[in-house]
């Protein structure tokens, strides 16, 4: 039996069957679906369309603009025309104001009509956008990356072969890793939130500022009148940062240092231009802060940092690394109390690099740990061999404090079997700031084990004094900028926290003694110890015994009475205070 076809359908009733099919199609897929006559008057819709635009009227016969009067002559209009007038599909994205809405179209002509298919895009483009923000700005901060940031740049220093200057600010916050290291990483990100917003306050709206990362930032100013300007905008970003920021309740104050390159004259490409900004950054920071232009002569301090960082890992296994111990005298007996052990390296090819210059390195690059394990188990190895009542006073570095402290000091000690009692650990204010848990049972095991605690550089850091009161210290070490201080506020300083650490329970030693004018006025004001050249230099270890020896001859006499010093005992003017 032969199998039977459909008749096939014509005329009229073929052409119904193919709108039918065509109409089905169109109600089955996700977009919206519009088909306009030349005249822009709507032929068809489907249902998505009427959806998604039911409060717009879209019966049959109406036009299109009669619908959407706001956007006739616009992006929409030109676009549907340039299809029709070219007789070429046509896709893009616009943003409809009036809806609030994205849209994403794709148009296709034909001779009589245009059929419209879009969809709702805001969500996406809004996800599209943030996904494109947080690739270009950092997630902490909210300013430019550095990838962001250095795009920009290159943008801006083609903009400026019209002759005109871009300035480049590159600035680092200074003792914030300190700050990181001892009170914690969220405090130092909500540091750094608070630093990003001073920024924001000193510049304009068309100044770029990005977080390059860590504790750098980098300001670009097109447009730059003069060097004076950026002079300028260095000093409104240091006073801003230098002022106290309150978090969590408590007070601390940070720095700045900035180094500044200007276009064309100091680079006129990217890589340069931020790579002489970094240079001048170094300089400034070696200045101890506030602002410098580059010049060509910073060059090679650069080189020498980078060849001395590079230098420094090595420099322990090279035997490189030295200690030096300086005296510190009881101010009424004048007795011989304690040796600071101070660092030195002796390199091979520069000769003696005092502190202030590698120990920023060490920190840089986390050798500290390894150089101050080793600074304090040779000191302690070496002050046994001193008389039993000489102490041994040993800094520590923030890191150090961080890391199972007590249980290093306890196995240094039995090792070398130094008696606890004679060791002193000196810390800096940052370290005792913080009340936590985890800092007070820290402090409470190094007392357990019999070692006494001294808070060094006193008045430099934090503005709070409630750390004293939980973190007890045996010793106050008043910094030697207030004693080398004539004026009347520093007297009345070094008087107070005198008072204050007597009212404590603790001793009071000052610093930096270099006349026997400072030493008479830390006397009568009633500090208990006092170190400075006036008192003795650091001597190298095969001289503490000469040493030893001398202050025992005048430990009866008192050091004001010495009026003159010997050949041997007077300082060396080349040499950088260390008390």
């Amino acid at each position: 039996m032969c199998p039977t076809f459909p008749r096939r359908e014509d005329g009229p009733a073929r052409r119904e069957l193919a709108i039918s099919r065509s109409e089905f199609v169109l109600e089955s897929t996700t977009d919206s679906v519009i088909v306009l006559n030349r005249d822009w008057r709507i032929l068809y819709r489907n249902k998505k369309a009427l959806e998604l635009l039911r409060e717009r009227d879209l019966s049959l016969g109406v036009s299109l603009w009669e619908a959407f009067p706001e956007a006739l002559g616009g992006p929409f209009h030109q676009n549907y025309k340039w299809a029709l007038e070219h007789q070429a599909p046509v896709e893009f994205e616009e943003y409809l104001e009036s809806m609030e809405t994205w849209f994403e179209v794709h148009a296709y002509p034909s001779p009589d009509a245009i059929s419209l298919f879009f969809r709702d895009v805001t969500e996406r483009r809004r996800i599209r956008e943030q996904l494109t923000y947080l690739a270009q700005h950092d997630f902490l901060t909210g300013l430019d990356n550095r990838p962001h940031f250095r795009a920009r740049l290159e943008q801006a220093l083609v903009s400026a072969e019209t002759m005109r200057r871009v300035g480049l600010l590159y600035v680092d916050l200074d003792r914030f890793k300190e700050i990181n290291d001892t009170l914690g990483h969220c405090f130092g990100d909500a540091l750094l939130k608070g630093v990003a917003d001073r920024l924001r306050c000193c510049t304009g709206d068309s100044d770029v500022t990005a977080r390059m990362g860590g504790d750098e930032f980098v300001i670009v100013r097109s447009n730059l009148r003069s060097a004076e300007d950026a002079q300028a905008l260095a000093e409104d970003i240091i006073a801003a940062i230098s002022a106290p920021f309150k978090i969590d309740g408590y007070q601390v104050e940070v720095g700045a240092s900035i180094g500044i390159a200007i276009a064309p004259r100091d680079g006129t490409g990217a890589d340069e231009l931020l790579a002489n900004a970094d240079v001048a950054l170094y300089a400034a920071k070696n200045d101890r802060g506030g602002y410098r232009f580059f010049e060509q002569e910073m060059a090679q301090f650069v080189r020498l940092r980078q060849t001395l960082k590079a230098d420094l890992a090595n420099a322990l296994g090279r035997g490189e690394l030295e200690l030096e111990y300086q005296p510190i005298y009881g101010v009424q007996s004048g007795r011989l109390t304690t040796f600071e052990a101070l660092l030195r390296w002796r390199h091979s090819e520069h000769g003696t690099v005092m502190p202030a210059e590698f120990i920023p390195l060490a920190e840089e690059t986390g050798l500290i740990a390894s150089i101050g394990e080793w600074a304090l188990e040779t000191a302690c190895a070496e002050a046994v061999n001193w008389p039993q009542d000489v102490g041994l006073a040993v800094n520590l570095s923030p890191v150090q404090v961080r890391s199972n402290l007590p249980l290093r000091v306890a196995g240094i000690l039995n090792k070398t079997g130094l008696r606890p009692s004679r060791l002193l650990l000196e810390m800096t204010e940052s370290v005792f700031f913080l009340s936590s848990a985890d800092n007070i049972e820290l402090f409470e095991q190094l007392r357990t084990l019999g070692v006494k605690l001294a808070l060094d550089d006193f008045g430099t850091g934090y503005s709070s004094l409630g750390y004293l009161r939980d973190f007890p210290v045996d010793e106050i070490k008043i910094d030697r900028s207030f004693v080398q201080d004539k004026g009347a506020e520093a007297l009345a300083i070094i008087e107070s926290v005198a008072k204050l650490g007597h009212a404590l329970g603790a001793h009071v030693t000052a610093e930096g003694i270099e006349t026997q004018q400072q030493y008479e006025r830390i006397r009568k004001i009633g500090c208990d110890k006092a170190q400075g050249f006036l008192l003795g230099r650091p001597v190298a270890p095969h001289e503490i015994s000469e040493q030893v020896q001398v202050y025992a001859q005048r430990k009866q006499s008192t050091p004001q009475s010495r009026t003159k010093l010997s050949n041997r005992e007077r300082p060396q003017t080349n040499w950088v205070a260390s008390g």
